[in-house]
This record gives C-alpha cells, structure tokens and sequence, in this order.
C-alpha cells in the first residue's frame, strides 16, 4: 500500500513540476486568441450555412417536390 502511495505522490510532484515549466499566455493574450477563435467559428459557421442554403435550392430546383 506505501509503495502504489509513493508512486501516487511522486506522479503529482511530477505534475506540478511540469507545469510550473509551462509559459502560461497573459490575460491579454488569452482574450485576443479566445476572440480569434469564436470569430473564425462564426465566420466557418456562416460559410458552411451559405453554402448549405445553396445546395439545397439547386437541389429542390432539380428534384421538384
């Protein structure tokens, strides 16, 4: 039991020391990128909606109902 505990503490210690290594992006930066995000999601979103609206008049121009 002490040693599955040794390994359960020396994983955390490990985990804490790695990400203490890690540069973590300022407010700032988090926001602009957070921002870049959700407009290229947006932007994609309405593309693929413009394009699904096409396709689909072309269909039922096609296939009448």
């Amino acid at each position: 039991m002490a040693a599955k505990k040794n390994v359960l503490v020396r994983f955390f210690n490990e985990t804490k020391s790695e990400l203490n290594k890690v540069k973590w992006p300022s407010r700032r930066e988090a926001t602009n990128l957070t921002v870049i995000v959700v407009v290229t999601s947006v932007a994609v979103g309405a593309g693929l909606g413009i394009i699904d609206y096409i396709f689909e008049k072309l269909i039922f121009l096609i296939i009448p109902r």
